[in-house]
């Protein structure tokens, strides 16, 4: 019974890969691009408490959303900080930031998504710019907050001295995420 166990979860966990890697050549044109991502995906998801199907239905998210297939795994790696590890954050991050990306810039609906998985980007513009985040939020208001600008404030808040650098290698240390 076991062994017909393992069997099917050795199909299971085959024919889930497969689907990824059929969803991945045809999101980036290429078997080359697709094989590539999934590498650097496993690497992420063994080095981190990630699991890889959350890292991979990010990506699709992202692709999906036409976000530069260049900035995926940078972005997910971000994301990945940001959220702590924790798969729900993870993807509430994900999308919100994938639909600013489309837009190419922030809303309040983006802002609000990210606030509640506890990321505030504006936060990290204000520490960067000076400015308060009234004066942030007004200028979202005039369309003046760029996706671009955006995305500076995942990377400085998981750069060094950002709130949120090394979380996740440092989760990686502890004995829920190993």
């Amino acid at each position: 019974q076991q062994a017909i166990q393992f069997v099917q979860k050795l199909v299971s966990v085959r024919s889930e890969i497969q689907s990824l890697e059929v969803s991945f050549r045809t999101l980036l044109g290429s078997q080359e691009k697709a094989t590539e991502l999934m590498r650097q995906m496993n690497e992420f998801a063994a080095a981190t408490p990630l699991m890889i199907d959350d890292l991979a239905k990010g990506a699709q998210t992202m692709l999906g959303f036409n976000v530069n297939p260049d900035e995926v795994m940078p972005m997910l790696k971000a994301i990945g900080d940001i959220s702590m590890g924790d798969a729900q954050k993870f993807q509430a991050l994900t999308l919100s930031f994938s639909q600013m990306q489309s837009v190419g810039k922030l809303m309040g609906q983006d802002l609000l998504q990210m606030i509640n998985a506890g990321f505030s980007p504006l936060a990290v513009m204000a520490d960067k710019t000076g400015k308060s985040i009234g004066e942030l939020k007004e200028e979202m208001s005039k369309g003046a907050i760029t996706a671009d600008m955006v995305k500076q404030a995942f990377i400085d808040a998981t750069s060094e001295g950002g709130q949120f650098y090394g979380m996740l290698d440092g989760q990686s240390n502890t004995v829920k995420g190993a």
